[in-house]
């Protein structure tokens, strides 16, 4: 295009001006990708902490429920939900464990169900028939490996004497050590369902019925307040995270509008200083584009120049305030601000920091060469014979 060549070739002419507003600019967009690096490393890094236990995404009821099978088909059919699966009444579900190998070793464990997905399960085959997944603590007090048998003993008051189940069961895996941080075993959810039928001497049978309680984690972090304003609507109390959840939604909120403040008057600073060098620009060359229009160049090429120029400046103020704002963020992530060895960093910068400033500082390059696009267009043919 004739235009853009004609815009290089006068930039390339004026080297130290082209060199002096590629810096400026990059002054004005560095400190604004270096603030959205820091952002987005702060937003980050308690993400990570908060999303480093699966725990941290789970929503418990902290009362004996009735809930039937509609009530958890239209749970799980909602997109904020991850996994979901009914349990038996708090309290009621434990029993004794002992390790067929080292009678006597007892450890007093709470059943929980589990399926397929389990997100404190990652990695380990869903547990069926007898089979179950014994938690950390468990299996350290038990001395358990996988594979080893085992026998859960479940005990009823009847009258002034008891009763016992014997369950003899196999274990499938041991729980990794942030899964439960108490004695617990994983097991299918038919195997709570027989301890609840015996403890409240119930004959079992496959009549669809009300659970007491549920398992529940969300897909993301940012689901579970509304699960649990939804829980809470329907009048279930539950045990969550949701508050620290909450406040890092509004921590994240705060800082994107604090960083729209900031970036705001960093563009008008930027549109009004590269539109101002610009004009200036233009007003110097006043003579030369009406010469240029006297030779026959049309109005909409000169347009276009200025356009061009700004364009320019600002991508290689773009590049050159990306280079300052990496190397300013090397320097921030080795200061020892969030302690030594923490593998995290304070300030991030990726690809859509750099290409949020790319398109922006593109779009107001173009806004701030309009009037020195106008001014050009205006030049008049016969300014071009007079000899000032």
């Amino acid at each position: 295009m004739r235009s853009l060549h004609l815009a290089l070739a006068d930039l390339r002419r004026e080297p130290a001006f082209t060199l002096c507003s590629v810096l400026a600019l990059a002054a004005v967009i560095a400190p604004l990708i270096l603030l959205a690096g820091l952002r987005a490393g702060v937003i980050a890094g308690l993400k990570d902490d908060l999303s480093a236990s699966p725990r941290t995404r789970e929503i418990a009821n902290i009362q004996n429920l009735a809930l039937d099978p509609a009530w958890f088909e239209a749970l799980a059919a909602r997109p904020e939900t991850g996994f979901l699966i009914p349990r038996t009444r708090l309290l009621a579900a434990t029993g004794s464990l002992e390790a067929a190998a080292r009678p006597g070793r007892i450890a007093t464990v709470e059943i929980l169900p589990t399926a397929p997905g389990d997100p404190l399960l990652p990695g380990i085959p869903a547990a069926t028939d007898s089979q179950i997944i014994v938690t950390a603590a468990a299996a350290q007090r038990l001395a358990l490996r996988p594979g080893d048998a085992l026998r859960l003993r479940i005990i009823r008051r009847v009258g002034e004497g008891r009763e016992v189940l014997a369950l003899d069961l196999t274990t499938l895996a041991i729980a990794p050590a942030g899964a439960f941080d108490r004695d617990a075993i994983f097991a299918p959810p038919a195997l709570g369902r027989r301890v609840q039928d015996f403890l409240d001497d119930r004959t079992a049978d496959t009549t669809p019925r009300r659970a007491e309680g549920f398992r529940l984690h969300a897909r993301r972090l940012e689901d579970v307040p509304t699960l649990v304003a939804l829980l809470q609507s329907q009048g279930i109390e539950t045990r969550s995270r949701a508050d620290e959840v909450a406040a890092l939604l509004a921590l994240d909120r705060n800082l994107t509008a604090g960083f729209a403040v900031i970036a705001l008057v960093g563009g008008t600073g930027f549109i009004l200083g590269l539109g101002a060098a610009l004009w200036a620009s233009t007003a110097r060359k006043r003579r030369t584009l009406s010469l240029l229009r006297l030779m026959g160049l049309d109005r909409t090429t000169l347009t276009l120049i200025p356009i061009w120029q700004g364009l320019a400046y600002a991508l290689g103020g773009s590049l050159a305030g990306t280079a300052l704002a990496l190397a300013a963020a090397e320097a921030v992530n080795r200061l020892p601000l969030l302690g030594p060895n923490d593998g995290q960093n304070l300030a991030r910068i990726g690809a859509p920091e750099f290409g949020a400033a790319l398109a922006l500082s593109l779009l107001a390059a173009t806004l701030a060469a309009t009037a020195a696009a106008q001014r050009a267009a205006s030049a008049d043919p016969a300014e071009g014979l007079r000899d000032e």
